[in-house]
């Protein structure tokens, strides 16, 4: 986030007021006041060029933490998740060859089997695999901090002034 330029404007007109370049890597404001409070409380942030989907976002008045990232970890979550989704297929596709190729071998156990018996059997035995239900709790996991993160910038979105400019 540190890369961009965040624009700060009024709720009421709309007016740029100033700019920051968002928290530093551990979410902190490079720029709070003393009291600890946010210089953008009170106020619409949104990156330049932002989605209007997503932004501007309203900042509460005494705000002691960055709104920025919000956004931006729902995405990383998601990203995360399907990074834990395809590791999951390539650990499905590597236990459906070894079946295949203890078939191939004459293995009592799959000799008789067509492919899609096979293929079946590879599905339940990466299944009930300790690394397979791992990688599907760690994407359930990073699929729930994504709806959590994307909540709080719809909340915060939401409790946006009436008087905000667009």
């Amino acid at each position: 986030m540190r890369s961009q330029t965040i624009e700060i404007r009024s709720p009421a007109t709309g007016r740029l007021l100033g700019t920051c370049h968002g928290p530093e890597p551990d979410g902190a404001c490079p720029l709070v006041r003393p009291d600890g409070v946010v210089p953008c409380a009170g106020r619409l942030v949104s990156p330049r060029g932002g989605d209007p989907r997503y932004w501007p976002v309203w900042v509460s008045p005494g705000c002691r933490q960055c709104r920025l990232n919000w956004n931006e970890q729902a995405a990383a979550c998601l990203r995360e998740a399907e990074r834990c989704r395809a590791r999951w297929r390539r650990g499905l596709e590597r236990e459906t060859d070894r079946v295949r190729i203890q078939a191939a071998r004459r293995d009592p156990r799959y000799r008789r089997m067509t492919d899609r018996e096979l293929r079946v059997t590879a599905l339940w035995r990466w299944r009930l695999s300790s690394r397979a239900q791992a990688l599907r709790h760690t994407e359930q996991k990073h699929r729930d901090w994504s709806r959590l993160y994307l909540s709080l910038a719809e909340q915060q979105r939401a409790s946006t002034p009436a008087g905000r400019v667009q």
